[in-house]
């Protein structure tokens, strides 16, 4: 597939533009091993949990089938990545597997909390990974990290959620430090480590989070070296946790990840040696030679790259499930920018026949319940459908938005087995070429025919002594968990008071990466905030997409989805990853995308965060703004509702 500014380009033959991953032809069946659980660290009852974890270059085993198995290996390749590992964690930690996953541990706290992490950096500064360059629009500073709570309400300030922030290897030379300082201000440029301390909320909604590396210019490297992990926010009183059916539930941690390295060709040319045949690397990456000389030699191409999607570090697992069991599924898509339908179709059959399949029931969105006030007493949650390839009611946009999970976004879901042993997969949105798969498409049998599942599910009869969860929770119980306030039509603006078209420019800003990605026609500046909102205050935001498909994601304030094009959702979904895509004539030519609105109110915090497209590719290269969070107008204090009795 061409890349443009960074950006996968596939075809758009329906209404959904999707970007995805190249999809190995490989047998399946052959090499499933049950998924693997990453290292968890829990406060418990504590009230707090301090970890310290490591980035540092390591080797780890992508356990599993090869994508790359051309270059000689037929599983289990070896993968050199810039990874992160926890080494010390109080209360400590738990490691359900016997391996070093190339996925970050699992974290969980409680609402009033304190998260305490001690992020080091045990990189070496390399002038070759673009360490002493700063940029807005190209990617650079790879052994430079910091770390994102994605989607948790907390301070943007340090020690707390500050991205603005830069950790450089401790034998960083002093001129690179001087740029920074001018660019990010001497109190965001540090070297070896930095000390995070986040105080969650005591009314925090429960659910799934994550965090990740968000070094500007270098977010796709650090997703694809696998610097990335679950963050749980656990409330056995008013949260999920609190629901009997999610107490009794298997759980599955499902992080989806693209570990996007790069090999030698079979006939030994290419990036790479014999010693470290795999690595995660500029070029495998980002792929501009160019871009990634850095003032030397242009690198390189690598004969072989990876793009398939793993979980847990892991090549297609297998989740085993009872018959009639219901496990809670914590899946967070971690790629660089990914859009999955959240669909598990049959194996084996290519006729469609299939009815008794897995039903997934959404818990949450993004780390919130969803709520529903207009269910029934024994109504059940939003039950994932197939995608609807031409919307016309609410109900068909509310499917499409939780069905089709973009990088960045999270589900809480109550999966449920049927009543039939089975085998099933999780697939992408791709074919054997790389094309998109038309939405209509997507979720049956035939489709994937010849493709490799990202996960398999097998569910196996139930004997009658094992006991395993069978019940899902009722709509209206998730109706009474902690969730943000519905903001009112009363309190919301007739016309948009916020605006992000998401594009490209030429090689105006961007000369070495053909162009620049932009937000309104303007790449990042570190310098200056280049948009302002105010606490308290209610903005209706419209975001557009004027070519190609983006993510928009907005740090610290969740939002409250209005409507996509003119059809409104049929109850507010809170979210703070967004799909915003680009529709597409009968030829397949791409259009100017639809707008959806929704509904944003700053609570709690002020300071300086961002808003960026969460194809990260498009982060580095420039689509990123700089917003300031300033004190209310009024006299109004902050408050948060609370739902739980």
């Amino acid at each position: 597939m061409k890349r443009r500014n960074n950006e996968v380009l596939v075809p758009q033959p329906v209404s959904f533009a999707f970007l995805a991953i190249s999809m190995a032809l490989t047998n399946m069946s052959t090499h499933a091993a049950p998924l693997q659980m990453p290292v968890s660290a829990s406060s418990g009852s504590t009230k707090s949990l301090s970890v310290q974890l490591d980035v540092e270059s390591a080797t780890h085993t992508l356990f599993g089938p090869s994508p790359t198995a051309q270059n000689g290996l037929s599983e289990n390749p070896a993968v050199t990545a810039r990874s992160v590992k926890l080494t010390h964690s109080k209360p400590a930690a738990t490691s359900p597997s016997a391996h070093h996953l190339l996925a970050g541990p699992t974290l969980r706290v409680r609402p009033g909390d304190r998260l305490n992490i001690l992020f080091r950096n045990n990189l070496t500064y390399q002038e070759s990974a673009g360490d002493g360059s700063h940029s807005t629009t190209n990617p650079h500073g790879f052994d430079v990290i910091n770390l994102h709570t994605h989607g948790l309400h907390v301070s943007p300030q340090s020690p707390s959620d500050n991205v603005l922030l830069n950790i450089f290897p401790k034998q960083t030379p002093q001129g690179p430090l001087n740029e920074c300082y001018a660019e990010f201000g001497k109190a965001n440029c540090v070297t070896e480590k930095f000390a995070y301390a986040y105080k969650i909320p005591a009314n925090h909604p429960s659910g799934t989070y994550w965090y990740h590396a968000h070094k500007h210019g270098a977010v796709a490297m650090h997703l694809a070296d696998g610097v990335a992990g679950a963050l749980i926010i656990e409330d056995p009183l008013h949260g999920l946790e609190s629901l009997p059916a999610v107490r009794k539930a298997r759980e599955q941690i499902i992080l989806l990840q693209e570990i996007a390295y790069g090999g030698k060709y079979p006939d030994g040319t290419g990036s790479g040696t014999p010693k470290d045949p795999y690595r995660v690397d500029c070029m495998s990456v980002y792929g501009n030679q160019n871009g990634c000389a850095f003032g030397g030699p242009k690198p390189p191409a690598p004969g072989i790259t990876n793009s398939e999607l793993s979980v847990n570090g892991q090549f297609q697992p297998t989740i085993t499930m009872l018959t009639n069991e219901a496990q809670l599924w914590r899946v967070i898509n971690g790629s660089i920018g990914n859009v999955v339908p959240m669909c598990l179709v049959p194996v084996g059959n290519n006729d469609n026949t299939v009815t008794a399949t897995p039903v997934a029931y959404v818990l949450a969105a993004d780390g919130v319940p969803v709520q529903n006030p207009n269910a029934s007493k024994q109504d059940l949650p939003v039950r994932l459908a197939n995608p609807v390839a031409k919307p016309v009611s609410g109900n068909d946009i509310l499917n499409n938005e939780l069905l089709l999970l973009a990088a960045g976004q999270r589900l809480d879901l109550m999966v449920k087995a049927p009543a039939v042993p089975g085998t099933y997969a999780l697939y992408d949105s791709v074919d054997q070429s790389g094309n998109a798969i038309p939405a209509n498409e997507l979720c049956q049998a035939a489709t994937y025919a010849q493709l490799t599942p990202i996960l398999t599910v097998t569910v196996e009869a139930s004997a009658s002594e094992i006991a395993v969860n069978t019940e899902v929770p009722t709509q209206q119980a998730l109706n009474k968990l902690i969730a943000p306030a519905t903001i009112t039509a009363a309190e919301s603006p007739e016309l948009p008071t916020q605006g992000a078209v998401f594009g490209f420019t030429n090689d105006e800003f961007a000369p070495i990466d053909n162009g620049a990605s932009v937000i309104n026609a303007r790449v990042f500046n570190p310098i200056r905030s280049q948009r302002n909102l105010a606490l308290q205050q209610v903005d209706l935001w419209s975001a557009q997409s004027a070519v190609g498909t983006h993510m928009f994601h907005i740090h610290i304030n969740s939002f409250q989805l209005v409507s996509r094009g003119l059809i409104k959702y049929p109850f507010p979904i809170w979210r703070d990853t967004l799909l915003v895509e680009t529709s597409s004539d009968n030829q397949g030519n791409s259009a100017i995308g639809e707008i959806v609105q929704f509904l944003q109110k700053p609570l709690d915090y002020t300071g300086s965060l961002v808003m960026h497209c969460h194809n990260v590719f498009h982060e580095d290269n420039g689509m990123m703004e700089l917003v300031k969070i300033l004190p209310p107008s009024g006299s109004q204090k902050s408050s948060r509702k609370k739902h739980a009795k």
